[in-house]
């Protein structure tokens, strides 16, 4: 479980089983949902319950995103500056990237910004410190994984074995539930530093 300090200021979502938790992330961070948008989302669960569900599913994975990119650590030499944006790239995600968009909005990582941009190609990779990638084809994430090479770039996606196949996390459902593996051998070749407490919640794979 989570230590002292910051860990124990997180929130679960969608589970009341702390030993196994669905989602954590941080709650100063993420402050309180403001009535209107409670009362929508409860609208929403009664009248249109999948599409509810499916976009609750994607709130939860841009927390995820946005806590990766809070526990990542990057060689400075990615950045121009001490105060320079951490940027998310979004492929073949357009409309999970407007979920990211809202989540991170007015969020930082210590001095920096965080920017979503959606890009057109696996090529436009340049300036990305994260990259989540939708589900597409099988060849398509290998060769994308090839492509970039050892760049230091965290990538994510939701295709089940993104990380076995060399990519660093992946979400997958467990009993009703979002978590993700991680590839922390695939973040060191990249000379990428996962923090321990980002790892305490994943299941490793190698």
């Amino acid at each position: 479980m989570l230590s002292n300090g910051e860990d124990r200021e997180v929130l679960e979502w969608g589970s009341s089983d702390r030993s196994q938790p669905n989602v954590w992330f941080n709650y100063r961070t993420f402050g309180r949902l403001t009535l209107a948008y409670t009362l929508a989302l409860v609208l929403a669960f009664v009248f249109s319950p999948n599409r509810a569900q499916a976009q609750s599913e994607d709130q939860v994975k841009a927390a995820f995103l946005f806590n990766f990119v809070r526990y990542v650590e990057w060689p400075s030499e990615v950045f121009e500056d001490d105060a320079s944006d951490v940027k998310i790239c979004m492929f073949k995600a357009e409309a999970f990237a407007s979920v990211v968009k809202q989540t991170v909005s007015g969020k930082n990582v210590g001095d920096r910004n965080v920017e979503v941009d959606l890009i057109g190609n696996a090529g436009s990779t340049r300036g990305c410190h994260l990259l989540y990638v939708g589900v597409v084809g099988e060849e398509s994430i290998s060769d994308l994984v090839s492509n970039l090479g050892n760049a230091p770039i965290f990538t994510v996606s939701d295709a089940e074995g993104f990380a076995q196949s060399g990519g660093m996390a992946n979400f997958f459902r467990t009993d009703s539930k979002i978590r993700f593996e991680m590839n922390p051998d695939a973040a060191k070749k990249a000379n990428l530093k996962i923090s321990s407490r980002l790892l305490r919640l994943a299941r490793v794979v190698k």
